[in-house]
């Protein structure tokens, strides 16, 4: 594959990502579903495993989530690095057994990418002793209750640009 091939097409996923930061940031930062906010990020390198498979997925994980942790405060330092490119390992793989990685896919493997998130986020809790085990519980559970329903905006603009950028060579 030609190198300005693989530059453009990976450009335009991260156009892609800005634009769905820019709808986390403008749009559902101020929502509030039980006193919790949705978080779309663990869903998006995800997706792009899903589409991409492991390796470059895992990739577009790692740089992803060293912009989160750049960004955003984590359990610890280099949670969202490690955390995502666990969640494009997986996703990767479980796609690659679905029948079919079109809509009702990508909402199995979004909602695989909160959880495990949430999940994490209670192992770190555990694992460092922190008293608050069930709220972090209860939080993750609702904040991926409630993040799911945006995988109607970032499964098309992937699929869209896994589609449009599959050229064999």
């Amino acid at each position: 594959m030609p190198k300005s091939y693989v530059a453009f097409k990976w450009s335009v996923y991260a156009l892609a990502t800005l634009l769905l930061f820019a709808l986390q940031s403008v749009v559902l930062n101020h929502v509030r579903a039980l006193g919790v906010t949705p978080f779309i990020y663990p869903m998006l390198p995800a997706l792009v495993a899903m589409y991409e498979g492991q390796e470059k997925g895992s990739i577009f994980a790692l740089v992803l989530g060293i912009v989160c942790d750049l960004l955003f405060y984590g359990p610890f330092e280099g949670f969202f690095a490690i955390a995502f490119v666990i969640l494009a390992l997986l996703s990767a793989a479980v796609a690659k057994n679905l029948r079919s990685t079109g809509f009702l896919g990508g909402v199995f493997i979004a909602a695989l990418a909160l959880l495990l998130t949430g999940l994490m986020r209670v192992a770190v809790q555990a694992l460092t002793g922190g008293p608050y085990i069930e709220i972090v519980a209860w939080t993750a559970a609702v904040e991926a209750a409630v993040s799911l329903p945006a995988v109607a905006a970032a499964l098309p603009v992937y699929r869209a640009i896994h589609r449009k950028c599959a050229v064999d060579y």
